[in-house]
């Protein structure tokens, strides 16, 4: 996501596709929207990392000096819990997040994730074969599946090389 930005013909200021996209999005949901909630989803939007509620803070405290690591917390709880970012379990270490606003960021294509056993090295994943995995109803146990995310575990290159 890129930030707010003036138009050279009009002086105008535009935001960016995701920042619209993300503003729309926690409007229809009632969720009002913030400058840190929209630094966060912006430094999400533009990551691959899968980065830690940390690593965003450290992120994001470059344009908010006084956002504090408990207030990143709460906001992207407040985020996920509008669909806005989804948390990805990296073998349940600490939180790793992103972007998962349908047309934003990691969200711009359905994926699942490699996740590394030693580092903890998280990868997007795209197979189409993942995509339409559906469970069929004895399977679900009486579950009303929402969603399917399959998370494969192995060594990176980098891991089994060493």
């Amino acid at each position: 996501m890129r930030r707010i930005r003036r138009t050279a013909s009009s002086g105008r200021i535009r935001a960016s596709n995701d920042e619209a996209a993300f503003v729309a999005h926690c409007r229809e949901r009632g969720l009002l929207v913030t400058e840190q909630r929209c630094a966060i989803f912006s430094v999400l939007a533009a990551s691959r990392e899968h980065p830690s509620a940390e690593q965003i803070h450290r992120a994001v405290r470059g344009r908010l000096p006084r956002l504090s690591l408990a207030t990143v917390y709460k906001n992207v709880e407040a985020l996920r819990s509008i669909g806005a970012v989804s948390e990805v379990n990296s073998l349940h270490e600490r939180g790793r997040y992103e972007a998962s606003l349908p047309g934003t960021g990691a969200g711009r294509r359905p994926h699942h994730h490699l996740v590394c056993i030693r580092c903890l090295k998280v990868l997007d994943l795209h197979d189409r074969r993942l995509d339409a995995f559906r469970l069929t109803r004895h399977a679900a146990q009486g579950f009303e599946v929402s969603a399917v995310r399959v998370q494969v575990e192995g060594l990176c290159p980098q891991c089994r090389t060493a």
